[in-house]
């Protein structure tokens, strides 16, 4: 959709929205915060790509991109276009945005919402893609500096926009209530009880790769933090196909030199449990292991590949 089609198609899906004049402002951009978020993805270029990369990326996002149907129909984004998309889109519907500042120390920008009555909100829409992709709490939108009071005041209000029904609706309750069936599991059966729970996979929308890396990243260190990165490895893998690196991410736990590995599949929107002759096969057609060589995880899982293959070969004869 360009930028036009864009608009009208939150004009024309848009629910009406009772109270007061401040209220009705708020739901509309809160709406329209969530839809945008449902389409969004984090561009994979930044988030795996080195300081040269990411310097060269946000001098053109912040020069190159004048086009809003450009931006409109990217569906990866950084921050900053992000930013610019959003806040102009909310002009459209007579709500005043700007953007924020960078510091010195970090080039991250997000919009901040002027509402008529005077009060500032910041509305960081990138960081909550994640979020919003999963029927998770938002993180960003922040109305009220008090983080109770101001979860209180979203949940009020993504109910009645229909994000969610009930407070238990949200993927944050869901993950809390898992976290009560994992006691006396070992670490293997915890990642298998984890990557296969219905609630922790249903309802995710089509997320980009940024936001599947943070989502279960998030569930792993809510569930199995101390072993996270010690027991259980979570890196990316990627293919080139027509001369760009396509990725997906892979989750590996060794328990009693025993290893088990899932690798997410697009299709199914769910990690899939993989042989280790599987990744080998996987290796041999192209796919590489890690995005930096001696990336910690994807390092150990090359090692058990390629044990395997040594006592493969070494096997006897049937």
């Amino acid at each position: 959709m360009n930028k036009k089609e864009l608009v009208e198609y939150l004009k024309k899906n848009m629910p009406f929205f009772s109270g007061s004049e401040e209220e009705q402002e708020i739901k509309k951009a809160l709406y329209i915060y969530i839809e945008l978020g449902k389409i969004k993805a984090f561009d994979e270029r930044y988030f795996f790509g080195n300081s040269e990369t990411k310097k060269k990326m946000v001098k053109k996002a912040r020069t190159g991109f004048k086009n809003m149907d450009e931006l409109a129909s990217k569906k990866k984004i950084t921050c900053i276009t992000l930013t610019k998309l959003y806040c102009d889109i909310l002009k459209e519907f007579n709500i005043d945005a700007y953007e924020s500042q960078p510091t010195m120390e970090d080039d991250h920008i997000y919009p901040i919402i002027r509402f008529k009555k005077g009060k500032n909100c910041i509305a960081d829409l990138q960081s909550d893609l994640t979020n919003i992709q999963t029927r998770s709490r938002l993180s960003g939108f922040k109305y009220y500096e008090d983080e109770k009071e101001n979860q209180e005041f979203l949940t009020k209000f993504l109910i009645e926009l229909g994000y969610i029904t009930k407070e238990e609706d949200y993927k944050d309750e869901k993950i809390n209530n898992l976290k009560q069936k994992l006691e006396g599991l070992n670490v293997q059966e915890l990642l298998e009880k984890i990557l296969s729970d219905d609630d922790i996979n249903s309802d995710n929308m089509d997320m980009g790769i940024v936001e599947i890396n943070t989502f279960y990243r998030g569930v792993l260190k809510k569930l199995i933090k101390e072993d996270l990165d010690n027991k259980v490895h979570i890196f990316n893998c990627y293919r080139i196909k027509e001369g760009e690196k396509s990725y997906t991410p892979c989750i590996f736990s060794e328990y009693k030199n025993n290893v088990r590995c899932y690798l997410f599949s697009k299709k199914y929107n769910r990690f899939i449990l993989v042989t280790l002759e599987q990744m080998e096969n996987l290796e041999n057609q192209g796919l590489v292991l890690g995005v930096r060589e001696k990336e910690n995880g994807s390092k150990k899982l090359k090692k058990y590949i390629r044990n395997f293959r040594k006592n493969n070969k070494n096997a006897p004869s049937l």
